[in-house]
């Protein structure tokens, strides 16, 4: 199947996480966008940030792959905001 069709009939979310500053949240993006979902085929995420917002947007093939992108994702960004609480400096 190819992947025009498969994302036709796709599982959309759209999530807006705050942050408090531009800059962190600009951080969070390029951070969590070098992790690749490993199965392109059947999910598609995009990180946005917009002012002090990280926007993702995610497209998959079904529910539980949503499920598991966003489990993965979330994991990944509690990691970078603990990071982000502990060694971020004020510049």
């Amino acid at each position: 199947m190819p992947i025009t069709d498969l994302f036709a009939t796709a599982i959309s979310r759209h999530l807006e996480i705050p942050f408090p500053t531009p800059r962190l949240a600009s951080i969070a993006q390029r951070t969590l966008s070098v992790d690749k979902e490993l199965k392109v085929d059947q999910v598609k995420r995009i990180l946005t940030a917009n002012g002090d917002k990280l926007i993702v947007d995610f497209d998959c093939s079904s529910v539980k792959m949503l499920r598991v992108s966003a489990t993965s994702f979330f994991e990944m960004l509690t990691m970078v905001t603990s990071t982000m609480e502990q060694f971020d400096v004020d510049e």
